[in-house]
């Protein structure tokens, strides 16, 4: 029985009038799972950024001239 089938026969056991705790602890586990990738994505990002050797990465733009040149 693979993993998703037993848990599928534990939540068939399970009372209705219990269902809105079970649905409510699925939504923020998958919650969870989305903010934990979003994390990671977020960290491989500055990673990339602080290996990155580009000379000028440090270097400011003033926003006038971003918003002038299109920057």
């Amino acid at each position: 029985m693979s993993n998703k089938e037993a848990a599928i026969n534990i939540i068939e056991n399970i009372p209705e009038s219990q269902m809105g705790y079970i649905l409510n602890m699925l939504q923020n586990f998958q919650m969870a799972l989305e903010d934990a990738a979003d994390d990671a994505f977020c960290q491989r990002l500055y990673e990339d950024y602080l290996n990155d050797d580009d000379p000028e990465k440090n270097e400011g733009v003033e926003i006038e001239k971003f918003v002038s040149e299109g920057i």
